[in-house]
């Protein structure tokens, strides 16, 4: 198949279709299929078009700002499950996540890691069973209703089913996105509020000083791209590494020798190396022990989770393509989800949160991949307070987008960037980060 073919004339339709042809429950795969069918073409070139300078951009970007969140939202259930998700499931869980969509997706643009839904919904269920008196059943427990929502996650890929989100407009997406928003500017609020319990009060003001400072430091950089300062490549610098340089830059205020140093600031907890959080946990869950009963009603709660991944993920694919990025290679939804569904079962037997398409991030991923030229546009006009027959000259700034570098290779770089994590030295530099600079990324983001 050639892969410069006219996508628009796409076989794959249901129009003109009738009696039983028509019902895409009754055909299932076609979907998968014309999925794989259309994308494994560009594989090659997915993996070739990936050696510039702006994947490497790229991928320092987006590893920021999925690893910060993702750490912020462990934080979170750390404290509401009574530490069973810690450090060690965050990076296992973006890590799987990111390895799976990198090399097998249809999509590799969208990025898939743990999102704020999944941790109120852990968080939920670890109260469910609490009420129920079923609490040290809870890993086992979680583990059956992510194998149902794998279950349902495929049965929506092969009958078709991800067809429906044509349905969804831009006015639908930009809400949710907006809804996404809110939830991490909350976060952020509650991860500041948190300090002031969890320490003494000089360092949940020191908390709130840096997670301010440290939202004002990445909007700042990232702004000096749209400006006219300094020359193009500088701007673009400076704002394609706005997160490593306010993470790293922060992180060392809070280790100034004196007052700083020594208002115990709450950072990061330690662990142990590709281990779970908690003792003696092996990593695979022992799913089987759980009783008949309690499977069957991890059922609905699992379908529930399906409706919550089936929106959100492909909306985060939709954020990814979105109309003003100039993207060439096609994309495969149906293909996708079944992976999804692939990483919800992998993550369930493991005892990790499910990882699924991340909305706010999914656009930053597309948009650190693009190119964008400036142009200076010169008008004047008729100024009226001055004398007459004086014109005001003004220069504009105008950037278009011009290409995207689709590629695989960004994300499989930040695959390994995350299982790197997991190793000591790398937990150790982990541990020198204060808690409260996840509440400016929260805001950031």
């Amino acid at each position: 198949m050639d892969p410069s073919s006219d996508y628009a004339n796409d076989p794959y339709t249901w129009e003109g279709l009738s009696g039983w042809k028509s019902y895409r429950t009754l055909r299932p795969f076609r979907g998968m299929y014309w999925d794989v069918r259309r994308r494994l073409p560009w594989y090659w070139s997915d993996i070739r078009d990936g050696f510039n300078y702006r994947t490497l951009a790229g991928t320092v970007r987006i590893f920021f700002v999925n690893l910060l969140p993702a750490l912020a939202f462990q934080l979170e259930m750390t404290r509401h499950t009574d530490g069973y998700f810690g450090i060690n499931e965050a990076l296992f869980s973006s890590a799987l996540a990111a390895l799976v969509f990198s090399t097998l997706s249809c999509q590799p643009l969208t990025v898939v890691g743990i999102t704020g839904l999944i941790s109120l919904f852990n968080y939920t269920v670890f109260a469910i069973t609490e009420e129920c008196g079923i609490r040290e059943l809870y890993p086992q427990f979680i583990a059956w209703v992510s194998i149902w929502a794998a279950i349902t996650h495929w049965i929506a890929a092969i009958c078709n089913w991800c067809d429906y989100m044509r349905y969804i407009t831009d006015f639908s997406s930009n809400s949710f996105g907006m809804y996404v928003a809110i939830i991490y500017m909350v976060k952020g609020f509650q991860e500041v509020t948190a300090l002031y319990y969890e320490s003494n009060p000089s360092a949940g003001y020191l908390g709130v000083v840096i997670a301010l400072c440290y939202f004002f430091s990445v909007v700042m950089l990232e702004t000096v791209g749209s400006t006219t300062l300094f020359t193009p490549n500088i701007r673009k610098f400076i704002a394609d590494y706005a997160y490593p340089i306010a993470t790293i830059w922060w992180t060392g205020f809070s280790h100034i020798r004196g007052h700083i140093r020594d208002s115990g600031l709450a950072r990061i907890p330690h662990t142990r190396a590709f281990y779970p959080t908690i003792d003696r946990r092996p990593w695979l869950v022992d799913f089987w022990t759980l009783p008949v009963k309690w499977v069957f009603v991890a059922l609905p709660i699992g379908i529930l989770l399906t409706l919550l991944f089936y929106y959100d993920h492909n909306v985060s694919s939709l954020t990814a393509q979105a109309k003003q990025f100039p993207l060439k290679k096609p994309a495969g939804f149906h293909w996708d989800f079944f992976l999804l569904g692939c990483t919800c079962f992998i993550g369930g037997i493991v005892g990790i949160p499910l990882p699924n398409g991340l909305v706010p991030q999914a656009p930053v991923h597309t948009d650190s991949l693009t190119e964008y030229k400036d142009t200076l546009t010169k008008s004047k006009e008729k100024d009226i307070e001055p004398e007459e027959g004086d014109w005001v000259h003004h220069n504009r700034k105008v950037v278009n987008a011009t290409l995207v570098r689709e590629q695989r290779i960004s994300h499989f770089l930040m695959a390994l960037a995350l299982v790197g994590f997991m190793t000591g030295p790398l937990l150790d530099v982990l541990h020198t980060m204060p808690r409260a600079l996840f509440a400016g990324v929260f805001w950031a983001v």
